[in-house]
């Protein structure tokens, strides 16, 4: 189980593709440590009734890491429950416990970096590449670039493994195969990238990415055949799910068993997109301090058992993260069960790229 805690809705950056912008527009609420210690417990008992054996606790926002007392004690919270749970037998001692944190990596220091390191947290930085390119859309709440505050922090990130995270915007499309191959130069042995679908991709941006990821596709086959085995999302995933006959929900979307979001206020949503604090908002699944509301949850598992019926006998849809991603289909379309054009081309084009790959070697 994945418990993806909103620490905060505050944030130092004013990225422009934030998909928060709109539902924590304020960017004012900060998770109380009450909900936090009962979020913790939630997600824990919650893990236990599926007979899962393995609890990820992932510390999200805003910027989580204005919130680094949380994190800490979070942390806390979390090992002291674990371990309890073990000396009353309740688990075993084959159960795992790990730590996440998805941060722009603008506010660490040594002392954190520290600790990260001695709680072998796994770090989902969001870094688009150099600063000429990265600078494009992360940018501070004075609107400067932000490049300069993470360079710093890069060789301490990369040794303690973290996954680089690049955003695409129709802005970044021309310099993105160079953007990545720079992260893969400083060390980064993970890198996925993500689509900002905002309903303005025409059919010439399209074309532009096409180039971007085939030259993204040889780059990364390059380093494959040269033992490099660096992990490129954006590819392998797409390969892999070929080459193995996997849905990508069984792969990657796990909404109604594997991801547990829970916003400032407690409110229990399926993953992370549609966290928010707002009242009324759709896809809600409880509260961590009156449980689950099954019904809510059962809508959501119809969706991972379902298929779209506008995408019958399409080929790729397996594969697709359209059909496939529930995160995907609500913040393009605002329901699980929307297609939107736009990702739609994209899924179609990144597939006939990485097929082609597979089929010319």
């Amino acid at each position: 189980m994945n418990l993806i805690l909103c620490l905060t809705e505050q944030c130092n950056l004013r990225c422009s593709y934030c998909y928060y912008k709109e539902t924590q527009a304020c960017r004012h609420a900060v998770m109380e440590d009450a909900t936090l210690e009962q979020a913790i417990r939630t997600g824990f008992e919650r893990t236990l009734a599926f007979k899962q054996k393995h609890l990820i606790v992932s510390f999200f926002g805003g910027e989580p890491l204005l919130r680094k007392d949380a994190i800490v004690g979070g942390v806390g919270l979390a090992k002291a429950l674990v371990a309890d749970a073990m000396d009353r037998g309740r688990i075993g001692h084959d159960f795992q416990l790990n730590f996440v944190i998805n941060t722009n990596g603008t506010l660490f220091d040594d002392t954190f970096l520290d600790f990260c390191e001695r709680e072998k947290f796994t770090l989902f930085l969001s870094l688009d590449g150099p600063a000429h390119h990265h600078d494009i859309a992360r940018r501070t709440v004075n609107n400067t670039g932000s490049f300069k505050d993470i360079e710093k922090n890069i060789p301490r990130l990369v040794k303690l493994g973290a996954t680089a995270l690049s955003t695409i915007t129709r802005a970044h499309v021309g310099t993105l195969a160079e953007s990545i191959k720079w992260l893969h130069a400083q060390g980064f042995k993970s890198i996925a990238t993500a689509v900002d679908f905002d309903g303005q991709w025409t059919g010439d941006d399209f074309d532009k990415l096409a180039v971007q990821y085939s030259e993204m596709a040889k780059y990364w086959l390059e380093c494959r055949k040269a033992h490099d085995k660096f992990f490129l999302g954006t590819i392998q995933d797409k390969i892999k799910l070929l080459l193995l006959g996997k849905r990508f929900r069984q792969y990657s979307c796990h909404v109604y068993d594997g991801n547990i979001g829970v916003a400032t206020n407690g409110n229990i949503f399926p993953c992370s997109r549609f966290i928010t604090s707002r009242e009324g908002a759709p896809y809600l699944q409880g509260n961590v301090f009156t449980g689950f509301d099954e019904a809510a949850c059962d809508k959501i598992r119809a969706f991972m058992e379902s298929d779209k019926q506008e995408c019958e006998g399409c080929d790729i849809r397996h594969r697709c993260s359209m059909h496939e991603c529930a995160c995907t289909s609500f913040y393009t379309t605002g329901r699980l069960e929307g297609v939107s054009a736009e990702v739609c081309t994209h899924e179609r084009m990144l597939a006939a790229i990485c097929d082609k790959l597979i089929i010319n070697q």
